[in-house]
């Protein structure tokens, strides 16, 4: 894929909260966020409380049927299942007793996307024809068959000479195991420009040799903070999850991301930041509100995944995201001028645009987690702790819309048993 634009921020950009419902509708309508057993689950954070008396309803989707049952749910819930819960809230132990479950049918339909082929996993089990090829892609797995039309800007022209780190659009339908069967693809080798290359290296440590000297940025420098152990932590987690692909990539390939993580301290952040040349800022106080490793991960892999899908589509203009997200001055000129001007022309809004971009990081971090084995169960709980403006437990913070996204990512894509590991 022909790349003109590089999306230079990822993190530092709100995305809406959860959306709270009228009191005539369902107490909560959402997705399950813990399962412990068919009787103990939550949704959208709320345990619950079911009993003889709850009245359960399974949708069928194909069948447009819809099953009842008395009491609980009869099989354990999947996490980031889709649920609406009717009856009586209690705030103060943060349940719902239960008067009526309505398990909500996914509706799989078309999806269209364009994104790098970051792993190719196994047929095995997938039900793929003879001469077909699985990729990952867009944070879905992606069947490519007989019956795809398949468009090449060569190399590659085959599907044998498909590699990670190969471009691809696609359109296809989503089976209910969560894989998107093909009706067309288009693939192409990764090509990185001329002002790519400039960017790659105007944005980077004023020193390559010695990172204490902080990163360049236009308004000046931005240094490390000076916690050796953390920067190690960090460090380490974000070098495990580098895909395959790129640490393969000699030196001297364009197309290689030079990946480096630095911790600092910029109290008002809110996330990590990522820059062209491949380097992500870290705040400490992201790196201390994250639970465990896997959490701290999540973080991680998003940023990652925002360089690996540098499209044009996802550019972001910096005067509308700086002052909607108050990140400060200090980091004006992370941005080039003008990236957000293919946004207006094809009719989409800038915020549409930052959602977009979430949305895509989120799915394809949740590949590079499992690939580093980190537990992908985590990953929306990273997001909701980094919800709140001061360190909270989930418990007294709504779930917001970009946890919510990932918990619906996992239920739809990865929750299924016919989901097949990948082989990086």
């Amino acid at each position: 894929m022909k790349n003109t634009a590089l999306l230079l921020l990822c993190g530092l950009v709100g995305a809406p909260g959860a959306v709270s419902q009228p009191q005539e509708s369902p107490a909560i309508d959402g997705y399950v966020t813990r399962v412990a057993s068919k009787t103990e689950f939550d949704v959208n954070g709320y345990r619950v409380l079911c009993s003889a008396g709850t009245q359960t309803t399974i949708g069928q989707l194909q069948s447009k049927e819809v099953l009842s049952y008395q009491g609980c749910p009869p099989e354990k819930p999947y996490l980031g299942e889709p649920m609406k819960i009717y009856g009586s809230v209690k705030k103060k132990e943060q349940a719902i007793e239960a008067e009526r479950i309505e398990a909500q049918p996914v509706v799989r339909g078309e999806i269209t996307g364009s994104a790098v082929i970051d792993a190719l996993p196994s047929l095995d089990s997938a039900g793929a024809p003879p001469g077909g090829l699985m990729v990952r892609a867009d944070g879905y797995r992606i069947l490519i068959g007989s019956a795809t039309t398949i468009a090449w800007d060569p190399p590659p022209n085959s599907l044998a000479a498909v590699v990670p780190g190969d471009w691809i659009e696609y359109k296809g339908k989503q089976r209910a195991d969560g894989i998107i069967v093909a009706e067309s693809a288009k693939l192409s080798r990764t090509y990185v420009s001329d002002s790519d290359k400039k960017l790659h290296k105007k944005y980077d440590f004023v020193d390559p040799n010695d990172p204490t000297k902080g990163v360049r940025v236009l308004t000046g420098t931005i240094r490390p903070y000076p916690d050796a152990a953390m920067q190690a932590r960090v460090s380490a987690i974000g070098d495990r999850l580098v895909p395959a692909y790129q640490r393969a990539l000699p030196d001297t390939d364009p197309a290689k991301i030079n990946f480096r993580f630095l911790v600092v301290d910029k109290k008002h952040w809110h996330d990590a930041l990522t820059l062209a040349g491949g380097i992500i800022l870290v705040p400490r106080q992201v790196v201390e509100r994250m639970q465990n490793d896997s959490q701290l991960a999540t973080v991680l892999a998003d940023n990652i995944s925002c360089l690996l899908e540098k499209q044009p589509d996802r550019d972001i203009p910096a005067s509308v995201e700086l002052t909607a997200v108050g990140v400060g001055a200090d980091v004006v000129g992370i941005f080039v001028p003008g990236v957000g001007l293919a946004a207006t022309a094809a009719g989409i809004s800038e915020e549409e645009m930052v959602i977009k971009a979430e949305q895509q990081s989120g799915r394809v971090s949740i590949g590079l987690l499992r690939d580093a084995g980190y537990d992908i169960d985590q990953a929306p709980v990273a997001w909701w702790l980094l919800a709140a403006n001061k360190p909270e437990p989930t418990s007294r913070i709504l779930l917001p819309y970009r946890a919510a996204y990932v918990y619906r990512a996992l239920g739809e894509n990865w929750q299924k048993p016919a989901a097949v590991p990948s082989q990086p």
